[in-house]
């Protein structure tokens, strides 16, 4: 009777009454996760309708990480390129609304069971305190005859004799009795009055709101095996797939395959022209897929490309590739289908990855020549310049016969640089271009604007440079044209399918004979109104030095610039250099370490004993030439018996114990 009652109305015991059991914590733990989860979602959802995509702001950015303001190129066809870029990813596809469609189910569908979970819990009541009046369905003053009246009677009724298929039954006979038994005997009453329980105090336990059918025995195969479904299944499948799509790129998003393949093909000897085929032979670019209608599209375009350099590759979907590459370069659109226009923006998409995978190679190498050529090939791409044309190709509205007129004028103009320096009437008068176009030639000018770079080289807290130290060459880039709060914007590239901002690869290299070296280098990536860079590297050669600044852009052809570095290196055995210290410094260098005050406690301890061990020796032969081992001697130099103070006070202690313990005094010197 006892083990029932307990099954009945406490949850200390693996016995539990499952008709018992109570889903209230389960139902408040329901509501907090779908609580913690849709509310932000919903939020979420409201800030979208009303504040613009994050989308936009991401492929189309307004400000920098610092809060500057980006400024955007202002001709003609870009202005029309942002517009319909932000336009294009603002527009609801059908894969949106596909998305939309089930973000709104699964979160009318949470909510919905938010409100039905708290509509369950209202209807829930708290566990029964044991209430034996209840029970027994008496007054608390009922008569002892009432009380076993009414006791025979529900016990009758509920007896597991009479009710063999009900187990809710024979758990209310249970009750039933206890509930007599806490009336009418003194004990199982006071336990009751006291804690609640006729059986006296019981053990609490604190467990996890679970629901019911958790517990249900009849469910326990189908949850063990759910469990070990999502354990040993679902989880590892789940890591091993995620696995398998990252292990085949690196850190740079390149794919390990192109990798191998530009570390294979790249040598100290690859130039411009290589650069096309690379692209095209580059596992992004052969996973893209060919379709029957290409060799119709390709025949429109065979006559007016021209290829710089001979093939090596074969394979159709590497040739196809490359000839669109080449297309591009020279400005062979109009001439290209709209599949072949989406199949040319997916490449150059993947170009600005594989292009800086090539330079990166050509880095580690130490080949300035064809790191610089494949700069030069990834701002092709950008520009849609071809490997021979001029740079000022990259103005707008600018053609063959508009460079030609650059060429012959009084004052020639070959560079864009020198364009640029140009005021705004002798821009006119050379271009010779309508108002409308020249509005764009002048807001590529202001876009382009002016920059100013300056390096200096020297050791961090150092006056000298010295064999074996690390210098520091320090560049710094300022744009004239950007005022405060302001942010050099994308570069101008209409023929391009993405925003580029510009990056500045600073090259230090040291001269030769034969060749360039790499000594170092770093991509700048700020596009604030100026910026700062730092590159180190270690001084190996005494006297007189000389290194060479290249500060490259890979979005503009003719901008780069060149600044040479000199310095004097002394050998190790030139130049003494004196570190200052602080009087407080040097008196703390005076101190013993930690270490050795650990050193020199262990070694007085040592002296100690030893000194302790031959004290007898040392009496004996004092005694023998009438002198005391405390005596310094009569027969010894001082140096041979310094010893310490604690140790002489000690010797001398225990000579004094051990003469009184043998009767006798210790002689002492006149």
């Amino acid at each position: 009777m006892s083990n029932g009652f307990r099954d009945s109305f406490t949850k200390d015991d693996s016995k539990e009454d499952i008709l018992g059991y109570d889903d209230t914590a389960f139902y408040y733990f329901v509501i907090s996760v779908l609580t913690c989860v849709a509310l932000p979602w919903t939020l979420s959802v409201i800030r979208s309708l009303i504040l613009p995509s994050p989308e936009v702001e991401k492929e189309y950015p307004t400000k920098t990480s610092e809060g500057s303001i980006y400024r955007y190129p202002q001709t003609a066809a870009m202005v029309h390129k942002v517009s319909e870029g932000r336009i294009q990813v603002k527009r609801f596809t059908t894969r949106d609304a596909i998305m939309c469609l089930l973000k709104t189910i699964a979160l009318s569908a949470i909510w919905a069971g938010i409100f039905g979970t708290g509509m369950q819990l209202g209807h829930e009541k708290e566990i029964n305190k044991f209430d034996p009046f209840e029970l027994l369905d008496v007054t608390p003053q009922a008569t002892s005859s009432q009380i076993k009246r009414n006791y025979r009677k529900l016990s009758l009724v509920y007896h597991p004799d009479k009710n063999a298929d009900d187990p809710l039954a024979a758990s209310r006979f249970i009750q039933i009795t206890k509930a007599y038994q806490a009336l009418t005997d003194d004990v199982a009453r006071r336990n009751w009055e006291k804690f609640g329980n006729p059986d006296g105090p019981q053990i609490s336990k604190v467990g996890i709101g679970l629901p019911r059918f958790l517990l249900e025995k009849d469910n326990h195969l189908m949850i063990l095996f759910a469990f070990f479904f999502i354990l040993i299944f679902l989880v590892p499948v789940t890591f091993i797939c995620y696995y398998q799509n990252t292990k085949n790129y690196a850190a740079n998003g390149v794919l390990i395959d192109t990798l191998q393949f530009l570390g294979y093909y790249i040598n100290d000897s690859t130039r411009v022209k290589s650069g096309p085929e690379l692209l095209a032979a580059s596992c992004e670019s052969r996973q893209m897929t060919t379709k029957p209608s290409d060799n119709a599209h390709m025949k429109k375009l065979a006559g007016h490309v021209i290829e710089h350099k001979k093939r090596v590759f074969t394979v159709p979907v590497v040739m196809k590739n490359q000839y669109l590459v080449w297309a591009h370069l020279q400005r062979r659109h109009d001439l290209m289908s709209e599949e072949l226009r989406k199949d040319l923006d997916e490449l150059l998409g993947y170009g600005m990855k594989v292009t800086q995978a090539m330079i990166e190679i050509a880095c580690m190498r130490e080949w300035f020549a064809t790191a610089q050529s494949m700069i030069d090939f990834r701002r092709c791409l950008v520009q849609a310049l071809d490997v021979k044309s001029s740079q000022l190709l990259q103005i707008p509205h600018f053609k063959e016969e508009h460079v030609e007129r650059c060429r012959v004028a009084a004052s020639p103009v070959t560079t864009l640089a020198e364009f640029l320096s140009l005021d705004a009437e002798n821009r006119k008068k050379i271009a010779e271009m309508t108002p409308e176009e020249m509005l764009d030639v002048e807001a590529f000018c202001a876009h382009v604007g002016d920059r100013v770079v300056k390096a200096s080289i020297a050791v961090e807290d150092e006056s000298e440079i010295v064999v074996g130290d690390v210098a520091t060459v320090t560049v710094q880039m300022f744009w004239k044209h950007l005022q405060k709060g302001q942010a050099q914007g994308p570069a101008n590239s209409p023929l391009f399918p993405e925003l580029k901002f510009e990056e500045w690869w600073l090259f230090l290299v040291e001269p030769g004979a034969g060749s360039t070296r790499i000594v170092h280098f770093e991509v700048c990536r700020d596009n604030e109104r100026m910026m700062e860079e730092k590159l180190r590297f270690q001084v190996t050669k005494a006297g007189e030095n000389k290194l060479v600044l290249h500060a490259m852009c890979d979005a503009y052809a003719g901008l780069d610039q060149k600044i040479e570095l000199t310095y004097r290196a002394y050998a190790e055995d030139e130049l003494q250099r004196s570190f200052p210290a602080h009087a407080e410094d040097e008196e703390l260098d005076l101190q013993p370490t930690l270490f050795q005050q650990w050193m020199g406690d262990l070694r007085q301890d040592e002296s100690e004993e030893e000194e302790e061990e031959g004290v007898p020796n040392q009496k004996a032969q004092g005694k023998a030439e009438g002198n005391t081992p405390s005596s310094p001697a009569k027969g010894g130099s001082p140096e041979n018996n310094k010893v310490g103070y604690r140790a002489r006070r000690r010797m001398q202690s225990k000579d004094d114990d051990d003469d009184e313990s043998g009767g006798s005094s210790s002689g002492s010197d006149d």
